[in-house]
């Protein structure tokens, strides 16, 4: 079995690509937080700007995985607003009993990152053992392979003492 499960909800695709290469790096499982209501168009957008800045949770599908079978779970969201996406934030209250060592990453168009992932670490009732903001253009034009490589190298060592 494996011993690290990375998951994100991603609506763009942007987080979820680091996801899969840190997944690729890791020889981790995968698990894609899914929304159970679309969120295309301009409603979609609007719906999800509110849900980020008055913090309601969404409906998602239930998860393939089962954390709890997990020593090393690394959870990452999109940046909403200055905030957390409403998927994410259902994962971790619906999961967050289940986790053990814990680290946070986000993809983020400009700022919010920092503030994004404290309150990630809040929800979960844990602090991270390690953490990571991208930008999305350095995401879209693979500007961030640095940062991702020195991330997934302090989860490959925290992994190993788990």
């Amino acid at each position: 079995m494996k011993t690290c499960l990375i998951v994100c909800y991603s609506h763009t695709g942007v987080t979820e690509r680091v996801a899969k290469a840190l997944a690729h790096r890791l020889g981790a499982d995968l698990e894609l937080v899914k929304d159970m209501r679309p969120r295309q168009g301009f409603s979609g957008y609007l719906r999800s700007v509110w849900e980020a800045l008055r913090r309601c949770p969404a409906a998602i599908l239930p998860p393939r995985h089962d954390p709890a079978h997990y020593p090393f779970i690394v959870l990452g969201t999109p940046v909403w607003a200055g905030h957390m996406s409403a998927p994410m934030r259902s994962y971790i209250t619906q999961q967050r009993d289940r986790f053990q060592r814990l680290a946070l990453f986000c993809t983020m168009g400009g700022s919010g990152g920092r503030h994004v992932l404290s309150a990630m670490a809040d929800l979960c009732h844990r602090t991270p053992v390690a953490t990571l903001c991208l930008r999305q253009q350095d995401v879209l034009t693979d500007r961030h392979q640095r940062q991702l490589a020195d991330f997934a190298g302090q989860l490959a060592q925290v992994e190993h003492r788990a």
